[in-house]
């Protein structure tokens, strides 16, 4: 309902309903999740990894070929489906040892999932990990909220 007039999606699930989550998790399993398990990760010879929430994905390999292969295939398997991927949010992000970028590659990139920001960085003994830090836009909203409440309550007694 908008306006107090209600419409009637032809397909798909409203954006925020409480069924989309569920109806994502059910579809992708099939699309996605079995897909990956059983024709994708057998042939590959580098290890990879898949972490998947709701109908938000990261897909992790060690050899750049196959991650741009399985991206290709991925998309070419999603539309079997009905469905695309976003294109401000799908992108191949880069994570090497600096010292080690010598094929040309741009240098180590991050992303941001679930509300952080993830990147390559050194850990306390030297080692090459990906770090997590919130995500600057969530921090930032979240800044922007609390301000808004102590506008809205500053009257109020501090018991």
């Amino acid at each position: 309902m908008k306006d107090r007039n209600i419409s009637y999606l032809e397909e798909g699930t409203p954006q925020g309903a409480v069924v989309s989550p569920l109806l994502s998790n059910i579809y992708l399993h099939e699309a996605l999740d079995k897909w990956y398990a059983k024709e994708i990760r057998p042939h590959l010879k580098g290890r990879s990894f898949m972490i998947r929430f709701a109908d938000d994905a990261i897909l992790g390999f060690e050899n750049q070929e196959e991650a741009e292969y399985v991206m290709k295939a991925l998309k070419d398997r999603l539309v079997g489906y009905g469905l695309e991927l976003h294109p401000e949010k799908t992108r191949l992000v880069y994570f090497d040892k600096p010292n080690s970028n010598k094929s040309g590659h741009p240098k180590p990139g991050s992303f941001d999932f679930l509300g952080f920001t993830h990147y390559w960085d050194k850990s306390l003994k030297g080692n090459w990990i990906v770090k997590r830090k919130t995500s600057k836009k969530k921090f930032e909203a979240k800044l922007k909220n609390i301000k808004q409440w102590c506008k809205e309550n500053r009257h109020m007694p501090t018991k």
